[in-house]
This record gives C-alpha cells, structure tokens and sequence, in this order.
C-alpha cells in the first residue's frame, strides 16, 4: 500500500476472517517455541545463564524505560510497560543457526546462551501475563495476577517435577501405550486447552501454548514402518500452513507511511538501540571465567518469533498504536539482519586469535549436538 497507493493488501488487513487462522498461526508458532525448550537443561548451565537472562532484561527494560519516559510521555503507562516487556524477548533460533553453522553449538558460549534465552522467555511470558491483567485498569490486581502467574509457573513446575519424580519412564510409558491417533488427540487438546485457560485467566492464549510444547515436547509417534518422529515433525505440516499467515497478517498492520516523520524515526532508533545494548550489557553479568562475554552479550539480541507473537496481542487489545508496532516490528528487522553478523565476527576473531579449544570435541569426537 505504502509503494503502490493501489490498497492492494488492504483486503489481508480489513477482512475479519484472516484473523482467525493468523491467531492458530501465532499458536502454532509459541508451541514450537515450547518444544525446542528443555527445562531439565537449564540446571546444567550454571548460574551464569540466570544471570545473563535477568541482566538482559534489567538492562533492556531499564533502556527502553528511558525511551518511554523521554520519547513516549503522551502514551499511557500501560503502553510503555507492554512495550518493555516486548523488547525484551529474545529469540533462540537466529543465534542457535549462527552457532550451528560456525560449528560452535558445543561451546560454552552456546551452552550459557541458550540457558539464558530459555529462562528469559519463561520469565517474559510470566511478567506479561501479569502486566496483561493492567491493560483496563492500570492498577495492580493482587488475585487477578496471582492466578495468571500461578498458570504458567504451575506448567513449568509440573514439567520440571514430573520429570525428576518420574524421568524416562513415565515419557516410556505414554509414547509405547498409547496409540499414534491418541497422542495426536492428546497434543491437540493439551494445545487448545491451555491456550484457552490461559486466555481465561488474564494471559495471552500464547503463553498456554507454549506451555503446551513444553509438557509435550518428548512425546513421539510412529509411523506405518516403524520410524520415530519428534512431535515437532508432526507440528511441522500445520506450522508452514498457519504460521506464514500469522507473519503476513502481522505484516498488513505496519503502517510504513507513519516513519515519514523525523520523530518517528527517532523512536525506531531509540527502541533498536535500546533492545540491542541492553542484550549487549548482560553478557558483562556473567561468572565463568573462559567464556567469550562478547559473543555471549550478542547472542542474546536478536528478536523474533516471540517478539512478534507478543506485538501483535499489544495491537490487537488496543495497547500498541500502529506506530509503536510498526516501530517494534522494524526494530526486529533491523536486529535480525545486523546481530549474526556481528556474532559470526565475534566467533570468527575468536577463533583466529585463540584457537577455541572447545571445537575440539565437536571435530575429534564426531558428535553432533540437537538443540531442542
């Protein structure tokens, strides 16, 4: 619309029905998310990772705070707290490929940083639930947010108990007792279920899902031979078919035509500069000694699906303007496209200067690492 004047997405954008299979889409997306994240991982990162996740959201929040304060005074408090917490998730996907191309996903750079970007997305679902709960009010609701809280902190202590208590035999149990067409009934209502309960209590519907992927996520099928598949295989079919539509309907609310201002330029650099330094500033939080604090503080920058997920809540309830999405948006662009250069850089010099010792596990032992 912005290039060709013609309206010719303006149907994607005023068309009621497009919103439903995008909401699936953005479902779909968050319980991927929730199965590519291991709990039981995290008590192996050591304390390093707790504190690189909660320097970088201090840091960011604090940072985008300062935006808000100084550059958004005539929005809503409300506002300017949805949009910290959407800067200051972080996408494990764009940082876990670059380390996987550069052969460095066994390091301890990658081990501190996925341990990190895993707790930092639990805790920002948690404090989103919450702050969802101020969206009418503006007022801190002691029930209300202690229920919401309680949803998603009660999926996760379930997931880590259930699975110290139990371990592989209870995973054991369910994968060989029940039948392929009961786990996929079983993954379809885990799935619907929470997003509907978390929907109820004052969280996003997303929140639900991705606590779904992470109850769900060592659950397996088979196929007619015999072959084992993860469940994010079989989620795979249903996540090229709706999630493309989330991104595309997310796409049709930008609105290019609001940065034509000089002050609305000055926010997109703002918000960027604030995402990227505060996710810089946290690998300085770390306490192990060897690791490349650098690399580390760069990982954690990037934006992406959730990101994305939580704007288009912030825009659909009414708390994002079409600017500020449009800002947020063109902020997750702009991160995604400089920070794995910048990390390839990072690692490259390293491993020039150095000689990183810790490819030599990766080479010699022949091993080949899945991140989930």
């Amino acid at each position: 619309y912005f290039f060709s004047g013609w309206g010719f997405f303006e149907l994607l954008h005023t068309t009621p029905n497009i919103a439903v299979p995008a909401d699936f889409g953005a479902i779909i997306l968050l319980l991927s998310v929730g199965l590519h994240t291991d709990l039981h991982k995290l008590f192996h990162t050591g304390p390093s990772s707790l504190l690189v996740a909660i320097g970088g959201i201090v840091a960011t929040g604090g940072l985008g705070y300062l935006v808000g304060h100084f550059l958004l005074s005539d929005v809503s408090l409300n506002t300017r707290i949805f949009l910290i917490i959407i800067i200051c998730a972080t996408s494990i996907a764009v940082t876990v490929r670059v380390f996987e191309d550069m052969g460095r996903l066994q390091s301890d750079e990658a081990r501190v940083f996925i341990g990190a970007a895993t707790i930092s997305d639990v805790l920002i679902f948690l404090t989103f639930g919450i702050v969802n709960e101020m969206r009418d009010t503006e007022k801190f609701v002691s029930a209300s947010m202690a229920v919401s809280a309680g949803i998603l902190v009660g999926i996760i202590a379930a997931k880590i108990v259930i699975g110290m208590k139990f371990g592989k035999s209870l995973e054991n149990a369910v994968n060989r007792k029940l039948s392929e067409t009961m786990k996929v009934f079983i993954v379809v209502v885990t799935c619907l279920l929470l997003a509907y309960l978390a929907e109820s209590a004052g969280l996003a519907a997303i929140a639900g899902s991705f606590g779904a992927g992470l109850l769900l996520r060592s659950l397996y099928l088979k196929d007619m031979d015999g072959e084992e598949y993860g469940l994010e295989e079989i989620v795979r079919p249903a996540y090229m078919i709706f999630v493309p539509i989330f991104f595309v309907y997310m796409g049709t609310k930008v609105g290019l035509e609001a940065f034509l201002s000089w002050n609305s330029a000055v926010i997109v650099v703002s918000i960027t500069v604030a995402a990227m330094l505060g996710k810089l500033f946290c690998g300085l939080c770390m306490v192990e000694k060897g690791v490349n604090r650098l690399a580390v503080g760069i990982g954690m920058m990037p934006r992406a699906e959730v990101t994305v997920a939580l704007a288009g809540i912030g825009i659909n309830m009414g708390v994002l303007s079409e600017y500020l999405f449009s800002a947020v948006i063109m902020m997750v662009v702009i991160v995604i496209l400089v920070t794995p250069l910048l990390l390839r850089l990072v690692l490259s010099e390293r491993k020039r200067g150095v000689g990183d010792r810790s490819l030599i596990p990766v080479y010699v032992g022949g091993e080949t690492s899945q991140v989930n």
